[in-house]
């Protein structure tokens, strides 16, 4: 198991990729009536917790895609910190935390170019601020439970 547990980590991460992909290739009214649904499903209930109104007090369905962002790139973080562990062993954790961070990063900034191309939409550079919002926090955790785990093991 341990031996193909890097390519199942490889292929979550790529799949995560190509989802990002798969929702900024969309039309912008594909995609707003799509972040409209979503927006009254939460809106209706429970997890409207977990989207405050930090980016758009008066507008619920540009808050919910700023969400999204956060969300979707929080799974990248953590896919990515676990790939860039179990493919680079031989550097030390906290360079595998910035190559991960750094390739998120390289990752948001080609979506951004990417829907600069996609009729309606807009290449936008707080959106790869907003996407660092969801993947640095949770690249970090990642390391420091990585990290953890490295220290139990080597106590037993």
């Amino acid at each position: 198991m341990k031996k193909h547990a890097k390519y199942l980590v490889l292929a979550v991460t790529l799949g995560i990729m190509a989802l990002i992909f798969f929702f900024s290739s969309q039309p912008g009214e594909t995609s707003y009536q799509l972040s409209g649904a979503v927006a009254d499903t939460v809106q209706h209930s429970k997890v409207s917790a977990i989207t405050p109104s930090w980016f758009s007090a008066q507008n619920f369905n540009a808050n919910i895609r700023k969400w999204a962002h956060v969300y979707i790139y929080c799974a990248l973080g953590v896919s990515m910190a676990v790939t860039v562990h179990l493919w680079t062993r031989r550097i030390a954790l906290w360079q595998q935390g910035l190559l991960a961070a750094a390739l998120c990063t390289l990752y948001a900034m080609s979506d951004e170019i990417h829907q600069y191309f996609v009729p309606a939409r807009a290449m936008l550079l707080t959106d790869v601020g907003i996407d660092a919002f969801g993947f640095l926090p949770c690249i970090a955790v990642t390391c420091m439970i990585i990290w953890l785990l490295q220290r139990r093991k080597a106590k037993q």
